[in-house]
């Protein structure tokens, strides 16, 4: 009777780590293979012993600390997530002042009257030169 209740409470396990709730979109990814690792990891512990009341025990100790343990992890990468949200926003936003701004216009203005120019003298140039000298 111990070793069926301990194969019945095993194969339940093994059934909720195939769960959708390990995938890595999943916000409390870490909690939930935390519980079910510790859970498996104490009913291990409690069927070497041969006591099925042990493992049943040792499997909810197991997914209790592995749990907790989960959930501070999901917590710091929430956290962490948040922080690199909040830095991506900051670097797209321009944070020129106005006559930061107005400045770097005036640079491109005056950059594309400097290429206009380089333009118009080199077609000059390429006139010059077609020309048949008299």
């Amino acid at each position: 009777m111990k070793r069926i209740l301990i194969a019945l409470f095993a194969s339940t396990l093994m059934m909720g780590c195939a769960s959708p709730a390990f995938d890595h979109d999943n916000e409390n990814v870490s909690r939930n293979k935390g519980a079910a690792g510790g859970a498996l990891l104490g009913l291990t512990a409690g069927a070497l012993t041969g006591d099925a009341e042990l493992a049943a025990k040792g499997a909810v100790a197991g997914a209790v600390a592995g749990g907790v343990a989960g959930t501070m992890h999901d917590t710091e990468q929430a956290r962490e997530n948040a922080r690199n949200a909040e830095t991506a926003d900051a670097l797209r936003q321009d944070n020129r002042s106005d006559a930061e701004k107005r400045a770097d216009e005036l640079e491109a203005e005056l950059r594309v009257l400097q290429l206009e120019q380089q333009i118009a003298e080199m077609k000059a140039a390429q006139d010059d030169s077609t020309q048949p000298a008299e």
